[in-house]
């Protein structure tokens, strides 16, 4: 309640999720990188796959969990965080299918709903939206609502 809410992609271009939903972005990743944000958080399925070979993308999530920015990742979301180095030594979940690349990055990996470890967020499948939402929500929260 009372956030701002700013959806950040590569170009505005108009994008389709899987479910027929479609968004046309605020901000491109080139205007995004002039600013600072408090959260982000990276989608999952397969964008975080496309996204991870953006430099500018890996750059934008870097620079904002190197300053203490809360990131969400969901499912596939870790890609990115793994890109970013992000992940050495953090505890994080994340689908299956790329479990072994969030260990070999360093994670510790833990295999439940959410995983909160300092500023990160990791959350494994969309069955698990209302657990990663509700860890947001807390986190936010504990910065005095920002």
């Amino acid at each position: 309640e009372g956030a701002e809410v700013k959806v950040v992609a590569p170009t505005r271009d108009v994008y389709r999720g899987k479910h027929g939903l479609s968004i046309v972005p605020d901000l491109t990743i080139d205007e995004a990188l002039t600013m600072d944000f408090d959260i982000v958080i990276i989608p999952g399925g397969w964008a975080p796959d496309r996204l991870r070979r953006d430099s500018r993308v890996v750059e934008f999530v870097k620079k904002h969990g190197q300053r203490g920015a809360i990131i969400g990742a969901i499912c596939h979301g870790p890609q990115l965080l793994i890109s970013a180095k992000l992940l050495n030594g953090k505890k994080a979940t994340c689908v299956s299918g790329i479990k072994d690349d969030v260990i070999n990055a360093g994670a510790i990996f833990i295999d439940a709903p959410v995983v909160v470890d300092g500023n990160i967020i990791t959350s494994r499948v969309p069955d698990d939206l209302p657990s990663f939402c509700k860890a947001i929500i807390a986190e936010v929260t504990k910065l005095g609502g920002k």
